[in-house]
């Protein structure tokens, strides 16, 4: 009896020790509300809605100290439609974020998928400038206006020491589209940015690279690289914080547009969308504020863009190559306890001259939702 007291105490101790050593957790996000929306040309439209402040997820991270500084960690993040249990990106068993990262004095290197440094998306984004950022709805959020990255496979990304508050990140991805081709017929992403944080004052500089090789191999036309420049800054007066944002976009896709049901073919891509390889040009602006309210906390921005298209065949169809955008949206957030929130959103779009032409950029939303974190 003796023996096996023993020897069960033993067990216990050493689980103890595994537990105490190993640092993994479990968390997610559920976040859902109702919609009311009308696009132009559009009915309105009443709709149970996924995900409006936080993306709905679930996942695994950890970290293991190596000893003088050093680790490994890794992140394993899936989304989902709450309102179906859907995946969030077919065929992808961890669709938002999968990353094996080693890390010490020296910095951080992380491998494999995550969003651009500009893509406001997983743990290595930069982007910053603005209030709502890109929740709630294109319809009064930065992707109104501004073109965002997005997230990428097989990718390695660098990220510096702090040094006085100042960070330096890089980032390269092999897989826009994949990486069965060779490597000039792959679409890549290369990225580099540097952040500031006194606590007060943030600020972020970040420029991306898209080279579109992958897109030749579609209809031959000769894709000139997308080259992107986001300026960002916020600064907390205590009361009241403001925010600014600023993007110069060049051979780019239109900002505002839901791509995803122009792939699954549902809706006929407007001709102004209709790329032969140079895309646009555009200047984008954003500014907003935030200040707390009632135990929760009230937030406001309004961005604005214009530019130009730089195919020659979009004129020709639409009698336009100059296009602009506008949008402004508000939210309330109120907590009602350290991980369970209420949500409410108005937000309004209109565009000008050739971007009449996208219904995604003109219309209104309203949203009512709820979130909970764990």
């Amino acid at each position: 009896m003796k023996k096996l007291v023993v020897v069960a105490l033993a067990s216990m101790s050493a689980m103890g020790i595994v537990q105490a050593q190993s640092d993994v957790t479990l968390y997610g996000v559920l976040d859902g509300g109702i919609t009311v929306s009308k696009l132009k040309g559009d009915d309105t439209k009443v709709q149970m809605s996924n995900g409006n402040l936080y993306g709905n997820r679930w996942g695994l991270k950890g970290t293991e100290e190596l000893g003088g500084g050093n680790y490994v960690g890794f992140v394993l993040e899936q989304g989902f439609k709450m309102s179906s249990g859907a995946e969030h990106k077919t065929g992808k068993a961890f669709s938002r974020q999968t990353t094996l990262k080693v890390g010490g004095q020296w910095g951080e290197i992380g491998l494999g998928r995550f969003g651009g440094l500009g893509s406001d998306l997983g743990s290595y984004s930069m982007l910053g400038g603005t209030p709502l950022m890109t929740g709630y709805s294109i319809l009064g959020d930065m992707y109104g206006s501004f073109y965002l990255t997005d997230r990428y496979d097989n990718s390695i990304v660098y990220v510096s020491p702090n040094f006085g508050g100042w960070k330096l990140q890089m980032m390269y991805s092999n897989g826009v589209t994949g990486d069965d081709s060779k490597w000039s017929k792959n679409g890549h992403y290369y990225g580099v940015g540097v952040a500031y944080d006194s606590g007060a004052l943030k600020t972020n500089l970040i420029y991306e690279v898209l080279d579109n090789k992958n897109k030749k191999q579609i209809d031959g036309s000769n894709y000139k690289a997308t080259q992107l420049l986001n300026l960002g800054m916020s600064y907390d007066f205590g009361t009241i914080k403001i925010y600014g944002a600023y993007e110069l976009a060049i051979h780019s896709s239109l900002p505002g547009v839901d791509w995803k049901k122009y792939e699954a073919g549902t809706d006929v891509i407007p001709p102004i969308l209709q790329s032969t390889g140079k895309g646009a040009n555009f200047n984008a602006f954003s500014l907003g504020a935030s200040a707390p309210l009632w135990g929760g906390t009230l937030m406001g921005q309004t961005q604005y863009a214009f530019g130009k298209v730089k195919d020659k065949m979009n004129p020709n169809i639409s009698g336009e190559d100059k296009f602009n955008t506008f949008s402004i949206g508000a939210a309330y957030v109120y907590p009602i306890s350290k991980r369970t929130g209420l949500y409410s959103y108005g937000g309004w779009s209109t565009a000008g001259k050739a971007a009449k032409l996208v219904n995604d950029l003109r219309g209104w939303t309203g949203i009512f939702g709820m979130y909970h974190r764990f």
